[in-house]
């Protein structure tokens, strides 16, 4: 019996000395980091996105204690691909929309967290934007997103290739006028008779209009200027330049079946040997499209700049269902005003995505890896955070254009479409 007992004693000790030694030798697995999830506007692939991510995540993991997990949508596909998430309760916890009306949809369905409060605990972030900024995204009274920080006043224009100007004689700074943008027009078709000259961006062979389409573009303000809202489809500007673009359509000017093609301008530029694309001329808007079409570019500025609302058609969100609000503030606020955080999502990887020049300027790679990362620099949260983006000729990559600039008297306000019943 005693015996017994003994062995049975024996056996609970050793019991016992696994345990502990198990304990000991297998320390209890640490929490996993939250995830964020990011969507940005642009056309990177899975694997680009992934490895941006994995680059953004070894900086937030170190000062912030989360990962963030990237994803793209083209701008064409953006605003459907963000509705359907939202409808099935998956949408990202950091997300931008692109236009106006999305703002409001976000607004009014509770989706897009309003963000008074919070900008209190991040008075980083509430600093590096203007406050006139901060006035364009309220629906309600409420703050529902963050304004990008990227220019808020754009010029009318055109990029061409500076080539065919060389070739041409032609010195961009003497095109002020439609007119004279056809007149180039017709240059470059008749130098280049198989060329396009003029490529559309994603159907749409115009980029803007010269009007202050206040959000939604059911009323305007002419010329970006006055206090008098007027259909503009019903307007001698707007006849004028419906006959123009047929005119030009007609004399082989454009690409044929242009609304149809879903297709940036900067991939139409390379197809189809074209010469120039509407654009919304800007500083960091050359620099992205520099970037994208790998040619020298020239900018075309037909009056000055415009400054409105809807010129901020970006804006940084979060969603109200997101289980991790404050590092969804965290991301924005590092964004916003770390140079590195800036860079890498801008330009991508140092070394594989671009090249440093020094400090405060960088430049093209001689080979992009094959998982190209390609972003829409107005569609990012502060491109002016980043560094300067250089030129293979060594010159600086950015507007030089007019410098005056045209305030809408709405700028700063928000404009909401409501339907308004009357007895007859």
């Amino acid at each position: 019996m005693k015996l017994k007992l003994y062995h049975a004693a024996a056996a609970a000790a050793m019991a016992l000395s696994v345990m502990l030694l198990t304990a000991c030798g297998s320390p209890k697995q640490a929490d996993p980091l939250p995830i964020i999830k990011l969507r940005t506007v642009g056309s990177s692939s899975e694997a680009a996105c992934q490895r941006i991510g994995e680059a953004l995540s070894e900086l937030t993991a170190e000062k912030f204690g989360f990962t963030v997990e990237i994803s793209q949508q083209s701008t064409t596909n953006y605003n459907a691909e963000l509705e359907r998430e939202l409808l099935l309760g998956k949408e990202p916890d950091v997300f931008c929309y692109t236009d106006a009306e999305s703002m409001f949809s976000l607004a009014a369905d509770g989706t897009a967290e309003p963000l008074d409060d919070w900008l209190e605990e991040f008075p980083t972030l509430k600093e590096a934007v203007s406050q006139d900024r901060w006035n364009c995204m309220r629906y309600d009274g409420k703050l529902i997103a963050v304004p990008s920080n990227n220019p808020s006043a754009v010029a009318i224009g055109f990029e061409v290739r500076a080539d065919v100007l060389d070739e041409l004689g032609i010195d961009a700074a003497s095109i002020h006028t439609m007119d004279d943008m056809h007149a180039l027009l017709l240059a470059a078709k008749q130098q280049k008779p198989s060329s396009v000259p003029l490529v559309p961006h994603f159907g749409q062979t115009l980029m803007m209009l010269d009007c202050d389409s206040l959000n939604n573009g059911l009323g305007v303000l002419l010329h970006n200027t006055g206090t008098e809202v007027v259909n503009l489809y019903d307007t001698p500007e707007y006849e004028e330049l419906c006959n123009q673009m047929h005119q030009w359509y007609t004399e082989g000017l454009i690409l044929k079946d242009a609304p149809l093609i879903n297709a940036p301008n900067t991939r139409l530029m390379q197809m189809y040997d074209g010469f120039a694309f509407s654009h919304r001329v800007a500083e960091q808007n050359v620099v992205s499209v520099t970037r994208s079409t790998k040619q020298r570019l020239t900018s075309i500025t037909l009056g000055s700049k415009l400054q409105n609302t809807s010129v901020l058609n970006i804006g940084w969100c979060i969603s109200s269902r997101s289980e991790h609000k404050r590092e969804g503030m965290q991301l924005l606020q590092y964004l916003y005003t770390d140079r590195e955080a800036a860079d890498l999502l801008l330009y991508g990887v140092e070394g594989v995505d671009y090249r440093r020049l020094d400090v405060d300027h960088v430049t093209n790679i001689d080979e992009l890896p094959a998982n190209e990362w390609s972003t829409v620099h107005w569609g990012q949260p502060n491109c002016q955070a980043a560094s300067t983006w250089v030129n293979a000729d060594g010159t600086e990559v950015g507007y030089t254009g007019p410098t005056d600039v045209i305030t809408s008297e709405a700028y700063g306000f928000t404009y909401t479409p409501k339907i308004e019943l009357r007895p007859r």
